[in-house]
């Protein structure tokens, strides 16, 4: 996933892990299209057509040029710069992905957008792609300056060029350019990401079978897709900014051709309409395509395995569903990986026993085992038609809600975790596509048991009570309307308890009382209201 979901199961990735996500893909990213790169600026940066028949051109197309520059500068010319470009990548990775992120989640948090709309993503990709640039525009620059050099160098290393830079044409230097990226930057960063949903979307609307399996295929498709139409959509301004950021370095251009100089965007733009005409505004726009359908492709796709390679989740079944059984040790994590892929291979009663042991003891296991629950339910039965974890994982369930008080007076935590994985295991175990009758009462049983007086003094119960009827609430209610009008009249007593409440308990319950009194959904306004407050 790629910006905030409030449906998606892994929010608890933190923040770090986005933006060392954001930061690896670009890595990685960089690597591979270097001489993509290098080529696409030396293409921007000639004044004389991309053209055989102009005998003044250096270089006239991708293989020539690659050719060229490989025959004068050696392989390692593909690669000038690739410290600064690295150093780009990565800081602009981190930045983009942390504060598209954050943005995506305060829109969610704070106004009546869905944070998976296409003009909340092409606004919040737009803003995070500009605080990026401005953190990573110097060395941008210098990125630029060494990719655009021939040889002899005028700049040996990075410290020379930035010593060089700052003391021949001042501090500004390092922002030159600067205008034309952020005015190019908002709209391409902004169709990226939302064309990149969007395409997401229309993939799995068009292969529904497909678009549950094959997520990273999926991934590289679109951010492909959405590389090519967002580059295609605001090129001219990136060559703008080349032709600017090279400002003050004719010297070192002198050998590819004519050189020129500008004033500023506006100039810029009115001599190449002047002497190259409009197809000159869309110079190298061919190896830049080929470019952004690889690095934008990348950058999507490389996220998952990143947290995959950094142990956040574990595959359960590739290109499926994934799994955060890091916590168990190597001999559980392979067990419960068996499972899932070869059912049929392991002893499902223990497997049970293992996910419902650790979902009492992890409040963040218990929160998502019911999938992995329904994932082995699933493969059991397709490879043998048996039922055999189903039975099991219901016989602890069973032995576990009978002795529930107990399990509350040993360990409240413990009790939290049952209740929030019982109610995990409801929302994914269906029969006809319909909520087990077997769980409605023994569901219904432990959200009456955590609305009783006792409990809701106690606030880790009141927020258990609170999000699990967010999440089963209105499946409940289908299956017995009436126990869950009496398990509002408990919630709407104890809203009303004259002490033992803290403030936050009976914010708690005033906002799922308006919630269920609203159709099982937050309105807008009571949206903004509770999560504002929840957060002050």
């Amino acid at each position: 996933m790629v910006g905030y979901d409030p449906k998606a199961d892994d929010r608890n990735i933190s923040n770090l892990e986005v933006a060392v996500a954001g930061s690896v893909s670009g890595l990685v990213t960089r690597v591979l299209i270097s001489p993509l790169d290098v080529i696409k600026i030396r293409f921007q940066l000639q004044i004389e057509r991309l053209s055989r028949s102009d005998p003044n051109a250096k270089y006239h197309g991708i293989l020539q040029a690659g050719r060229q520059i490989l025959q004068e500068e050696g392989p390692t010319a593909f690669w000038k710069g690739h410290i600064p470009a690295q150093l780009l990548s990565i800081g602009y990775g981190a930045v983009q992905f942390l504060s598209f992120e954050v943005l995506t989640e305060l829109v969610h948090r704070a106004s009546v957008r869905d944070a998976r709309d296409f003009s909340v993503h092409f606004l919040c990709g737009g803003l995070s792609a500009c605080v990026a640039t401005l953190a990573v525009h110097p060395v941008d620059v210098l990125r630029t300056r060494f990719a655009a050099q021939g040889e002899p160098r005028v700049y040996k290393t990075l410290r020379d060029a930035v010593v060089t830079m700052y003391r021949t044409e001042g501090p500004l230097v390092f922002y030159k350019g600067l205008n034309p990226t952020l005015i190019a930057i908002f709209p391409y960063a902004g169709f990226q990401f939302s064309i990149y949903s969007s395409l997401k979307r229309a993939y799995e609307w068009a292969l529904p079978a497909e678009g549950k399996k094959n997520g990273n295929f999926k991934n590289l498709l679109c951010g492909s897709g959405a590389g090519v139409i967002s580059k295609t959509l605001t090129y001219p301004l990136d060559l703008f900014k080349k032709r600017l950021q090279v400002g003050g370095f004719e010297q070192a251009r002198a050998s590819f051709g004519q050189v020129r100089s500008y004033k500023g965007l506006l100039d810029c733009a009115g001599q190449m309409l002047r002497e190259e005409g409009p197809q000159g505004c869309f110079k190298g726009l061919s190896p830049s395509l080929l470019k952004a359908a690889l690095s934008t492709g990348l950058v999507f796709f490389c996220p998952t395995p990143v947290k995959s390679c950094c142990g956040w989740t574990v595959m359960g079944d590739p290109g499926k569903e994934e799994y955060k059984i890091q916590c168990f040790d190597a001999e559980t994590q392979q067990l419960l990986k068996t499972a899932l892929k070869d059912p049929g291979a392991v002893d499902l009663e223990k497997v049970a026993n293992v996910i419902v042991d650790h979902s009492l003891q992890d409040s963040v296991f218990s929160k998502e085992a019911g999938r992995m629950c329904h994932a082995i339910i699933q493969a059991e039965s397709k490879q043998a038609g048996q039922s055999v974890f189903r039975r099991g994982l219901l016989n602890r369930l069973q032995q576990e809600y009978q002795t529930r008080e107990q399990l509350r007076a040993r360990s409240l935590q413990g009790w939290v975790c049952y209740v929030t994985f019982i109610c995990n295991i409801f929302d994914y175990l269906r029969v006809n596509n319909m909520p087990m009758m077997a769980l409605v009462n023994p569901v219904y049983d432990c959200l009456f048991r955590l609305a009783q007086p006792d409990s809701l003094s106690k606030e880790e119960e009141v927020d258990c009570l609170v999000l699990q009827l967010h999440r089963v609430g209105e499946q409940l209610e289908k299956m017995n309307g009436q126990r869950m009008d009496e398990l509002f009249v408990l919630i709407r007593d104890g809203f009303l308890l004259p002490a033992g409440l803290s403030s936050l308990a009976q914010l708690l319950l005033l906002e799922i009382i308006e919630f269920r009194a609203a159709g099982w959904k937050t309105t807008p306004a009571a949206h903004k209201y509770y999560y504002s407050e929840v957060s002050a």
